[in-house]
C-alpha cells in the first residue's frame, strides 16, 4: 500500500478513459467502509474530508485513522482535502499527511481565485502534493444548508485559470450541485466536452450524489476523470443506523448496530466503483 497523490490516480484514470471515485468520510464507520472496499476490490480510491469534518474530529485524526485502517493493504489511495477554504488549512493538512488538497475559490473574483490557488500550488507541489482548484459555482453547499445558484464554468476562463495556477485537477460547474438535488438535475454534457477539449488539466465533477448511473457514465465519456461522492454515503450511514436499531432493538453496543451502517455505506461505494471503472 502507498498513499499517493490524487494526480497519480487521476493519471491512471486518464490512461484508461475512466474516472477515479472520491469518497468523503465523516467518522470511523465511513472510514472503515471505504478502507474495506479498497481491500476487497483492490481498486485505488481518493479519500476526502471537508473543513467541517476536520473541525468536528480534528485535523490529524482522519489521516491517522486511514493510515491505521490501510496498514498491510496493497491498494494505493490518496488522502485529499475537499473544498479547502484557506491556504493555511491546506498547509496544515499537508503537514498531517494529506497527499492532495483543494482550495475552493469559486466564490471569489477570478483574479483572487487565481492568486490564492496558485499560492497553494506553489507551496504544495514541492512536497509531492497535488492541488485541485474550482472555477464556476457548483449549486448547493458542502458546508451549510443555503443554496448557491450554479453557473457553468466558462471555457475561456478555464484555459486562463489552469495556465496561471498549474493545478493538478479542475472542479467544474456544469449543472451539478452539492447535497440533495431539487428536481431532476440537468448536466451540461456539451460544456464538459468543450472544457475537456480546451484544457489539458483533468476535470472533476462535484455533487455526483443523486445523479443517475447513466448520467455518470455520460459525464465520464465527455471527459470527467474524478467524481466526488458525499451525500449518498451520509444517507446510507443514517439509514443503516436506523436499520441497525430495528434489527437489534435490545442492543446497547454501538459496534453491533453500527456494523449495519458500515455495510450500507459499502454498498454505495461498491456501486460507484463499478460505474467509474467501466470502460
Amino acid at each position: 500500500m502507498a498513499r499517493v497523490s490524487s494526480l497519480e490516480l487521476i493519471k491512471r484514470a486518464c490512461e484508461k478513459g475512466c474516472a477515479v471515485p472520491a469518497f468523503n468520510i465523516d467518522n470511523l464507520e465511513s472510514a472503515i467502509a471505504v478502507s474495506e472496499a479498497m481491500r476487497e476490490t483492490g481498486v485505488p480510491l481518493i479519500v476526502q474530508t471537508i473543513p467541517r469534518t476536520l473541525r468536528y474530529g480534528g485535523k490529524a485524526v482522519y489521516s491517522a485513522m486511514m493510515s491505521a485502517l490501510m496498514e498491510g493493504c496493497k491498494t494505493d489511495y490518496a488522502m485529499h482535502l475537499d473544498h479547502g477554504d484557506s491556504a493555511e488549512l491546506a498547509a496544515e493538512c499537508v503537514r498531517n499527511g494529506y497527499t492532495s488538497v483543494m482550495f475552493d475559490g469559486s466564490g471569489l473574483s477570478f483574479d483572487e481565485n487565481v492568486r490564492i490557488t496558485r499560492g497553494v500550488a506553489e507551496a504544495s507541489f514541492p512536497k509531492g502534493v497535488s492541488v485541485e482548484g474550482e472555477l464556476g459555482k457548483v449549486g448547493g453547499s458542502e458546508e451549510s444548508s443555503f443554496d448557491v445558484e450554479p453557473s457553468c464554468t466558462d471555457v475561456g476562463e478555464a484555459v486562463k485559470f489552469t495556465a496561471a495556477t498549474k493545478v493538478s485537477a479542475l472542479a467544474v460547474s456544469v449543472g451539478n450541485a452539492h447535497g440533495v438535488y431539487k428536481g431532476v438535475p440537468r448536466i451540461n454534457l456539451a460544456r464538459i466536452s468543450e472544457l475537456y477539449a480546451a484544457v489539458d488539466t483533468p476535470l472533476v465533477l462535484h455533487g455526483a450524489s443523486g445523479l443517475s448511473d447513466a448520467t455518470l457514465r455520460d459525464c465520464i465519456k465527455a471527459g470527467i476523470r474524478k467524481i466526488n461522492f458525499a451525500t449518498e454515503l451520509r444517507g446510507a450511514y443514517t439509514e443503516g443506523i436506523k436499520r441497525g436499531f430495528a434489527r437489534y432493538p435490545d442492543s446497547f453496543d454501538p459496534k453491533v448496530y453500527m456494523r449495519v451502517a458500515i455495510d450500507g455505506i459499502k454498498e454505495v461505494v461498491f456501486r460507484k466503483i463499478e460505474i467509474c471503472n467501466e470502460i
